[in-house]
């Protein structure tokens, strides 16, 4: 069987896409199927009559290939964390990826606090969850105090999950600095993004069980 010259540009493609499906990383298949796409025009453009159906869905292809690789570059490149940001990935949000937790913090908003400022009250319902990265916050029921917040601690998740007014009062004991997160705008987000919805879960439970077993501690003491 003889080879026409275009002939060689189709099995070059055709080689090219066998080896696009040996390899594992998606980045690496889609520059494979890209390149496929390409090298094998010229054998629909040398044909006796141009085949423009498959040059027009080969060039759609190469094209959505071409997209979904730029997006899959911007999704690897490194996260860069403000301070503030890192501090707070640090204390409470190192299970998740930083890419995922530049997304949620996306959702809130940092707040400063002087000493007083009030981010649970007694009898309300609780509209936002708050993490302090700064600042110790006090817990109180009318005049007993009942403890203390330190950085790094979720506020107003169990009264958030059941929702009931807070019982307690929680205030700041000096300057510090928080985010906060508005309890809708966080249903939402998590409604949008329903693979970080476990992990939150789980990290909300987690940061239950150390207040829990902190108290039990001063209990005991």
């Amino acid at each position: 069987m003889s080879l026409q010259p275009a002939d060689y540009f189709a099995h070059l493609s055709n080689l090219l896409l066998l080896v696009s499906y040996s390899v594992r990383d998606i980045l690496w298949l889609r520059w494979f199927a890209v390149a496929a796409a390409f090298i094998v025009m010229p054998y629909y453009l040398m044909q006796p009559t141009v085949l423009w159906p498959p040059l027009f869905w080969g060039s759609i292809f190469a094209i959505i290939n071409l997209y979904q690789i730029a997006h899959i570059y911007a999704e690897r490149r490194p996260v860069v964390l403000s301070a503030e940001e890192q501090r707070l990935y640090d204390l409470a949000f190192a299970s998740l990826r930083p890419r995922e937790f530049v997304a949620l913090s996306l959702v809130g908003e940092w707040r400063d606090a002087e000493a007083g400022h009030c981010v649970l009250r007694q009898g309300e319902n609780v509209a936002y969850l708050c993490i302090a990265i700064a600042g110790e916050v006090q817990v109180s029921r009318g005049e007993r105090v009942l403890g203390a917040i330190p950085p790094g601690h979720i506020m107003g998740t169990a009264f958030a999950m059941v929702g009931q007014p807070s019982p307690v009062d929680a205030k700041f004991t000096g300057s510090g600095r928080y985010m906060c997160w508005p309890i809708a705008g966080l249903l939402a987000f998590m409604e949008r993004r329903p693979e970080l919805r476990a992990t939150l879960h789980n990290l909300a439970s987690h940061d239950l069980a150390r207040k829990v077993d902190a108290m039990m501690a001063r209990q005991l003491q």
